[in-house]
């Protein structure tokens, strides 16, 4: 078992290196030092760059940026993330979550290509450097760049370079002085760049005031409620509608109107100090500037000298260490494939984003289940909860998602397991009382700004795949696969405890869980009896019925539906409007769901099996069972050679709805099919056939033979979607390699390999191809042209594909 493995490894430090550490001073020092190596970062995933620390009220920062050179241009300001915006693609082309990287933003319509530099030290200090430079042919276009930065909650933060009524003049810094609870006394100073920038020159017959001159750094500071830092941009506008107001007001009869960079400029009013502060630059042609934060008694300071160095040290960094855990199979062992992956990986990595706040919630409503109608919930506030999370997309969807969580923390669990498990220690965090984590996480004004108001509120009776549980699974095999291969153990008898370590170093954090296995047993031990709540409410909430329509299979308890699907959606299955059986029914039984209840509970064993909790783990082991042969006895349809959803007909009798797709695959691709399943060569025949699923580009998510394929919103009848077939590529590889490989017959077995090997070029090939082509990973492909569809900069699963490049090239 796992926890043999662990404990004897424990047991080989502690004899090799003394004891040094006990286990409890490694746990503490351990936290202490992951939550240093994470406290800032840019959190602030909605945002196109946007700094805070993990702390619920505390320093908020930011960056904005527009044209100048026409005042219509104040509505094209840049500082959401926007799906419509016309880039070329942006995002972090190398990014370590505890280190940073570098971003880039292709501005098709401003014409301007800007880059940030982040970076930070272990100080808890960090620094950033912001450059543009114009497309060839606008190098003599006006550019205003807004830096601000807010402090929440108890503290202070002023300036302390004075406040200069018409701006401060080339090559001035500016200082911000700041106190909180968190980090005592702080500073913030910005340069003004190098002596090649330009700033706006104007004439002063163009100046709308001697004070909005474009060619000075303009500051301004105000006084906003907390939990309204976020909305800067907007209080921007409201400022430069004002102050134009103002001067029209005054000059009613102007003859020459003022250039636009004059009357967007910030006019600062009257001196007055607050919480919230702008730093407004306008250039013409390239430009950069750096953004130092430093805490008063860190040991060593950032200078803006030292923002190149370090930048370069960190990418150097993230690109050793990518090589080192990433190492792509042929045909992918290429540099541009390298360049792609490592793209996508600092897009995953750099949408992880801390949230806090309320959100809402209706506990009172209930579904019905006779017209399966969409119900309108009436929601009332929970809270404060936080959340560490990665996003599946910050152009659409920039908050924490239950079933994209699981896909998106793959990747980075090949890169940076601590830091995975950081983030489902926070998601775990979230299950209520009753078992619930609400599907989407709208935490706090900031992330309901962005969700439609009919998805806003959330329901304790919704489930979605649960695919922490997909992911807590792997992360469990990595661990045992690192201590097979650590060490020769020899003749060490296995300890009931483990006492002591010698010398701990945590100066490079990424796997110290499967380093010291302490770490992993401790975190288990915490977040089980949570599990055990939210597996419960699970089965529970999700129950089908049995005994009511007279079915007998092995297990008379194993079967499940989704509740609160409607007629056209059942979105808490996360395919939201694949086919399912006509009318709704309480009788309906769905395939994938009883999937993932056994997935879950393979999980909830094998942690179990971790903490030794052996009653624990036959429990699960026979539920597991019990599901396995469930699924056969329920949802195998042999007319239609699939598994399938069941309902019944008007007299109340089992008829399968065969709607055949990614609902039939979840047995075969959450792999609760005992290998050497008779059934197997039949789900890979339907996977391999290009009339059902197969395409050139990847699996569609419904037959073509499926009256339904392509029809409506065609959002999961059709479109190819990375997640599942990932699943597919790694269920293909369990069946297809190693003993189980040992249990197909030679016909199945090339069939399967020449799937895999087709399928994984089929989906890489083309998610490269549409990345070169937009710019942009996508949240779907077109299964006709392989076209990107949905939305983009959608890095959640479909980020899968850099995993899917250092699967082994076939399954020989």
């Amino acid at each position: 078992m796992l926890r043999n493995f662990l404990l004897l490894l424990t047991a080989l430090l502690t004899v090799v290196s003394g004891l040094d550490v006990d286990k409890e001073q490694l746990i503490k020092d351990y936290q202490n030092a992951i939550d240093q190596s994470l406290l800032w970062g840019p959190y602030r995933p909605n945002a196109y760059m946007g700094i805070r620390p993990r702390i619920p009220h505390s320093l908020v920062s930011g960056l904005f940026w527009f044209n100048a050179d026409d005042i219509q241009n104040i509505h094209k300001i840049r500082h959401f993330c926007d799906n419509g915006a016309d880039f070329q693609g942006f995002g972090w082309t190398k990014y370590d979550p505890r280190l940073g990287g570098r971003q880039e933003f292709k501005d098709n319509e401003l014409k301007l290509d800007i880059t940030t530099d982040f970076v930070k030290s272990k100080d808890g200090n960090w620094a950033m450097k912001v450059k543009g430079v114009p497309r060839p042919g606008y190098e003599s276009q006006t550019n205003s760049i807004v830096f601000y930065a807010g402090l929440e909650g108890e503290g202070m933060l002023t300036s302390a370079s004075g406040e200069p009524p018409e701006g401060f003049k080339k090559g001035d810094s500016i200082k911000l002085l700041g106190h909180s609870i968190d980090f005592q006394g702080f500073e913030i100073d910005v340069s003004d760049g190098p002596k090649t920038n330009l700033h706006k020159s104007l004439k002063k017959s163009q100046l709308a005031d001697p004070a909005l001159n474009p060619a000075r750094t303009h500051y301004l500071s105000m006084r906003v409620p907390d939990g309204n830092v976020w909305k800067a941009k907007d209080i921007f506008n409201v400022l430069i509608s004002e102050s134009v107001n103002d001067i029209a007001a005054k000059n009613p009869d102007a003859k020459v109107m003022p250039h636009p960079s004059s009357l967007m400029s910030l006019r600062n009013i009257n001196g007055f100090e607050g919480n919230l502060h702008f730093i407004q630059k306008t250039f013409t042609g390239a430009f950069e500037f750096d953004i130092t934060f430093n805490i008063e008694n860190a040991d060593k300071r950032l200078e803006f000298e030292d923002i190149d160095e370090l930048t370069n040290k960190t990418i150097s960094k993230f690109e050793n260490k990518f090589n080192k855990v990433f190492d792509l199979q042929p045909p992918f062992n290429k540099p541009k494939y390298q360049k792609f992956a490592e793209e996508f990986l600092s897009n995953i990595m750099g949408g992880i984003g801390y949230f806090y706040g309320d959100h809402l919630v209706d506990r009172e409503t209930e579904f019905n289940e006779e017209k399966y109608e969409n119900i309108q919930l009436d929601g009332k506030p929970e809270g404060p909860f936080e959340l560490f999370s990665a996003i599946p997309s910050r152009t659409f969807f920039p908050r924490g998602f239950y079933w994209d969580e699981g896909f998106q923390l793959i990747p980075i669990l090949q890169y940076d397991t601590d830091l995975v498990l950081e983030i489902l220690k926070s998601w775990f965090n979230l299950i209520d009382e009753d078992g619930w984590i609400a599907r989407e996480q709208i935490l706090g004004a900031e992330a309901r700004s962005q969700v439609p108001v009919e998805f806003q509120v959330q329901n304790p009776n919704i489930a979605n795949p649960p695919t922490l549980m997909l992911l807590f699974t792997d992360l469990l095999n990595k661990a045992k696969e690192a201590q097979e291969g650590s060490a020769d153990l020899g003749d060490i008898d296995e300890p009931e405890t483990v006492d002591a370590y010698g010398k701990v170093d945590f100066t490079e954090l990424t796997d110290a869980h499967l380093k010291y296995p302490d770490l992993l047993i401790d975190y288990a031990e915490k977040i089980y009896p949570k599990l055990q709540s939210h597996y419960e409410w699970f089965k529970r909430t999700q129950r089908g019925e049995l005994e009511e329509f007279e079915r007998e299979p092995s297990s008379p308890v194993e079967a499940y539906r989704w509740k609160g699907r409607t007629f056209t959606h059942n979105l808490p299955s996360g395919l939201d409007d694949y086919p399912r059986a006509q009318p709704p029914d309480i009788a309906e039984l769905n395939v994938d769901l009883i999937s993932w209840v056994g997935t879950m509970t393979r999980s909830m064993k094998k942690i179990a099996e971790l903490l030794g909790k052996k009653e624990d783990a036959a429990k699960y082991s026979k539920v597991e069972y019990a599901i396995q042969r469930n699924i056969e006895d329920l949802h195998w349809s042999e007319k239609d050679k699939a598994y399938c959803d069941v309902s019944v007909d008007q007299a109340d009798n089992d008829v399968f709805y065969c709607a055949k797709g990614y609902i039939s695959l979840f047995p075969f691709a959450l792999k609760m099919l005992a290998p050497g399943n008779k059934h197997i060569r039949d789900v890979i025949e339907l996977i391999a056939d290009p009339e059902e699923l197969f395409s050139p580009f990847g699996l569609r998510s419904l037959s073509k033979s499926n009256e339904f394929y392509r029809t409506d919103e065609d959002y999961w009848r059709g479109p190819i979607w990375l997640n599942i077939n990932y699943l597919v590529l790694d269920s293909l590889l369990h069946y297809g390699t190693g003993e189980n490989a040992k249990q197909l017959d030679q016909d199945t077995f090339a069939l399967a390999n020449k799937t895999y090997t087709e399928l994984r070029k089929n989906l890489v090939n083309n998610v490269y191809r549409q990345w070169r082509a937009t710019g942009f990973a996508h949240e779907q492909y077109d299964d006709k042209t392989g076209k990107a569809k949905g939305a983009k900069h959608f890095l959640g699963w479909t980020g899968l594909v850099t995993v899917i490049m250092r699967m082994p090239e076939s399954l020989k």
